[in-house]
């Protein structure tokens, strides 16, 4: 006996209680329906009108039924199946908190063995519903992706420097160790500063506190990290900005015959160009949003972030963390 009512037995109950004036009671053992089913349904639908005498009366409609129970439908809370498991929404809510984002949080769940399985629409719709007492401040970054367009841009030539255009093509990003490199700042007025180096096809990222943003510090640091990190790069794509000059002095035989033929520059005023790095720097705002002062930030720090950003779960990979799908190719990456 089931509870719930369909539109043509809504309309075979405005037929019996309006036309054939049966009894509530009847039209239950009619339909096969419980009384209060009944009861209930006619309550919802009752409308008043008025005859030609301007009397008023009451009717059963079953178009207002339906509305109505359609509209009661789409306003109820979430379905049993979350609202039972607190658990989960807790463990959602505190990774959101963590700044992961919804499929990440989505992912560690599984990782976690919750029973409980939502798709990500759901989660955004528990959000929007309020369920998940979250505010918009919480989340992350967020906005409508735009279809790239490809323009016709003239090749830039500066005198020691090798334009993008002479790179090898890598959008395809099948190869391993493509780096893009660019700086995060802080305040303006502060030195503090964040080099940030995001690999093409596992983007993993690296970050390394700088003490300012003069190309010194830039190639320093790179020198001091140079024997572990060259076996693992290919190539390396920067803007044009000061920092990233090679007018400095650098011992590194190594570095130095890298940066003569394998570093190339962007053309001006397309961030696009190196469009991992644009997006991993969003995950390095969500820690420290424009503004913020990055003078006492330290390398420990940055290393909490680097981790929280290797270790991601991403719908890119099918939620595996960058971490997880570096070791999968792993003998792809020894081998080139």
């Amino acid at each position: 006996m089931g509870k719930h009512l369909t539109e043509k037995e809504r309309y075979l109950i405005e037929f019996m209680y309006n036309k054939e004036k049966r009894t509530q009671r009847e039209i239950a053992k009619i339909l096969n329906k419980h009384y209060n089913t009944i009861y209930n349904e006619i309550k919802r639908g009752t409308v008043k009108q008025n005859d030609t005498h301007l009397k008023e009366y009451y009717i059963y409609c079953a178009d207002v039924g339906q509305r109505r129970y359609k509209e009661a439908s789409a306003n109820k809370g979430a379905n049993n199946k979350v609202a039972c498991d607190s658990e989960y929404i807790k463990f959602i809510h505190d990774r959101v908190k963590e700044h992961y984002s919804f499929y990440s949080a989505n992912e560690f769940a599984k990782q976690e063995g919750f029973n409980t399985r939502v798709c990500l629409t759901t989660l955004y719709n528990y959000f929007n519903k309020r369920f998940i007492k979250l505010k918009k401040s919480d989340m992350p970054y967020n906005k409508i992706k735009k279809v790239k367009q490809e323009k016709e841009t003239k090749r830039v030539y500066q005198y020691g420097k090798r334009s993008i255009d002479e790179r090898e093509d890598i959008k395809q990003r099948d190869i391993y160790g493509h780096w893009e490199m660019d700086t995060v700042q802080g305040q303006k007025k502060k030195k503090g500063c964040i080099l940030v180096l995001s690999e093409r096809k596992t983007r993993q990222e690296l970050l390394f506190k700088l003490d300012n943003k003069q190309c010194s510090s830039v190639w320093n640091t790179l020198q001091d990290n140079w024997d572990k990190l060259k076996h693992h790069i290919k190539t390396i794509t920067c803007d044009n900005g000061v920092e990233f000059s090679t007018n400095c002095e650098l011992s590194n035989n190594d570095l130095i015959e890298f940066v003569r033929t394998n570093l190339y520059y962007c053309h001006p005023y397309r961030s696009g160009e190196r469009g991992t790095n644009e997006n991993q720097n969003k995950l390095i705002r969500r820690f420290y949003p424009k503004g913020v002062d990055l003078s006492n930030v330290t390398q420990e720090d940055l290393n909490k972030i680097q981790g929280f950003m290797n270790n991601m779960p991403r719908k890119i990979f099918n939620g595996l963390s960058s971490n997880q799908f570096l070791k999968l190719n792993e003998m792809e990456y020894l081998q080139t």
